[in-house]
């Protein structure tokens, strides 16, 4: 019995001391890991076959390569962020030690411990008795600290300055790098920052940075890429063999997504042809593809490995090639009207590549050239919503009248100073002859303004309250928002109130209006150069003054007080009043429904009310002339017998 547990000693020392086994974290993620309800819409065995092109990048992150950075450029929801969790576990499991997961904000990173990695933890059993469920008592085993045999995991955010600064780690995700603030409480980048945290492990260091790209120019995830050895995810056609990258290509392109419409112009059918047979390649062989792929670098010596695809490599039952497109269709549809939000997003977040903002100044001589032959309070045929934006000064209202039509092309009809105190009656009666005067459309019916939005956000709210007050709904207040990328019409917020401090129901409203997202919209439509959706016509007649204070403005980016990246419209000259009103006129044509106008029955009508204008005349030119005494007599020359 003695010798039966001496050599049961000896074979649990000689356990403790046998090394690792050589397991790579495809190999332990594909045994282990388990995709829950709460983080994955196929909850169950991590399978890495499903996304082929994480392998290579799990490869490169485990300790048996040298590799000590890897970057990935990517679109949204495809898999990378689960790499990181993969990685945490696989080093908890079998190579402990300290960790850390960083991303942008702390309370996104507080939200991924507890809705992705809580739930993943509970879910491997081998992971069971090395990572305990988080306890409020517990200092080391709380949301954003996991120990752990041998090492630890520290969530953090971007934004938490003392957390780039504190204690060495070994392992280290950097995960939605682009929404990374810029400037860690002065001390520089926070992503340069939590890297060297990784020194003192020398080249046992491992750093995995993540990230869907945003604009060029202010994208980290664009300085790492273009650093690393860009390795582009290839796949064969399954006709030619030929190995290639997976791009839109567009409309023109020879090779790329294609696809087909149906009568009422959403895409029923897509497909992919080859780049180098140019043979059309169907969704469904797309699983063969992926499995046969292998990333492709283009400076394969460079010891930081990079690593692309793109929305185009979704395997099956995720995002198809046809809402690819049908996206993509959408934001030339929206670009065409001037509006660039789609697009941006789409570029991101489909295709994984930085947009360059258009936020330069068009050059207001070039619009002064373009003025048409139509002429200040005339409404050409195409407009046929009117609407009107009121810029309030200390001294006077600065109004702004246009004509909006099909796809938001819109058309300048006047453009008023009406000098004068605000705080006085005389200048608002001024204003009430514009709101009720009679505007002539080009088909000789007459029109009226339908919304009337007023600036709150000087001196004179009060003034500007109680005129809106009595001729709601048609005029309504409005203030810039102060959150960066709110909608250009936000909404309403009761500002009058009784005796008890309570709003009052029929009170006047207050608008929100981002002014941000207004101005880029027009900028846009300002640069195009054929009339058509989103195209704004000016008449002649208008001055200079008038293109200088409407191109008054320029996009900058800037820093907020957080650090982090925010882009700012700045002025870069003294009056832009016109830029302001024209703000305004947009989102009051947008509070008249700009969006849901059933264009073709608004022209019938003005047709018709037209028509039936000259019938009267018609009628009432006939009775008079049944009184006169030439009624009878035949005055047509060449009508006689």
């Amino acid at each position: 019995m003695q010798f039966i547990k001496i050599k049961s000693y000896i074979n649990v020392f000689k356990k403790g001391i046998k090394p690792d086994p050589y397991v790579n974290f495809v190999d332990w993620g594909n045994q282990h890991f388990r995709l829950t309800k709460e983080s994955s819409v196929e909850p169950g065995q991590y399978r890495t076959s499903r996304t082929p092109w994480v392998a290579e990048i799990l490869m490169e992150l485990s300790p048996q390569s040298s590799t000590q950075e890897v970057i990935v450029i990517k679109p949204t929801q495809m898999a990378f962020t689960t790499i990181g969790n993969v990685f945490l576990c696989g080093i908890a499991h079998r190579y402990p030690g300290p960790a850390m997961f960083v991303q942008p904000t702390d309370d996104m990173a507080k939200r991924h411990s507890k809705k992705k990695l809580a739930p993943t933890v509970r879910a491997i059993p081998c992971l069971e008795d090395i990572i305990k469920p988080t306890k409020s008592r517990d200092a080391g085993n709380t949301l954003l600290l996991k120990e752990f045999p041998g090492g630890s995991w520290t969530l953090t955010g971007s934004n938490s300055p003392t957390s780039a600064r504190s204690d060495s780690v070994r392992y280290l995700v950097l995960d939605d790098y682009d929404g990374f603030i810029q400037d860690a409480g002065g001390e520089g980048s926070p992503g340069d920052l939590f890297k060297k945290r990784t020194d003192a492990f020398g080249s046992k260091k491992k750093i995995y940075i993540n990230s869907t790209p945003t604009t060029k120019g202010t994208s980290h995830i664009e300085v790492e890429w273009e650093e690393s050895s860009q390795g582009y995810f290839n796949v064969p056609c399954p006709h030619c063999n030929a190995f290639q990258f997976l791009e839109f290509g567009g409309e023109d392109a020879e090779y790329g997504i294609k696809f087909t419409r149906d009568d009422d112009g959403q895409v029923d059918d897509a497909w992919y042809v080859c780049q180098h047979c140019k043979k059309r390649i169907d969704e469904y062989k797309k699983t063969d593809m992926l499995v046969n792929g292998k990333y492709i670098h283009k400076y394969p010596n460079r010891k930081k490995r990079g690593f692309k695809v793109n929305s185009q490599y979704s395997p099956l039952g995720w995002v198809p090639w046809s809402q690819v497109a049908e996206e993509f269709l959408k934001a030339v549809k929206s670009l065409r009207r001037g509006d660039s939000r789609l697009m941006k997003t789409w570029v991101n977040t489909r295709q994984a590549e930085t947009w360059e903002e258009a936020g330069d100044q068009p050059e207001w001589n070039k619009l002064s050239a373009r003025a048409e032959s139509y002429k200040v309070l005339t409404v050409p045929f195409g407009g046929m919503l009117l609407a009107a934006g009121v810029d309030t000064q200390d001294n006077r209202l600065e109004v702004l009248i246009e004509a909006y039509g099909r796809n938001e092309e819109s058309w300048v009809i006047s453009q008023e100073t009406l000098y004068g105190n605000p705080d006085r009656p005389e200048v608002w009666k001024r204003l009430d002859e514009m709101l009720f005067r009679t505007y002539q459309h080009e088909s000789g019916a007459e029109m009226h303004i339908e919304n009337m939005g007023i600036d709150t956000g000087g001196h004179k709210t009060q003034a500007v309250y109680n005129y809106c007050r009595t001729r709601s709904p048609v005029v309504f207040a409005l203030k810039g928002a102060s959150t960066p990328g709110s909608p250009i019409l936000g909404r309403p917020n009761k500002q009058d109130i009784n005796y008890k401090g309570e709003k009052i129901k029929r009170g006047v409203s207050l608008w929100q209006v981002g002014s941000d997202i207004a101005k880029g919209t027009i900028y846009n439509r300002l640069k195009l150069t054929e009339p058509g959706p989103g195209y704004i016509h000016f008449p002649i007649g208008l001055p200079d003054e008038f293109y200088k204070q409407l191109t008054a403005e320029k996009l900058v980016t800037t820093y907020n007080k957080q650090g982090f990246t925010v882009k700012k419209w700045t002025k870069t000259r003294e009056r832009n009043d016109v830029l302001d009103c024209k703000v305004y006129a947009y989102a009051a044509a947008i509070k008249a429904g700009l969006s849901r106008r059933d264009w073709d029955q608004i022209e019938k009508s003005l047709k018709r009310s037209v028509q039936e204008e000259i019938s009267q005349k018609i009628h009432k030119s006939q009775r008079q002339s049944s009184n006169s005494p030439l009624k009878g007599r035949n005055l047509n020359p060449y009508n006689k017998r």
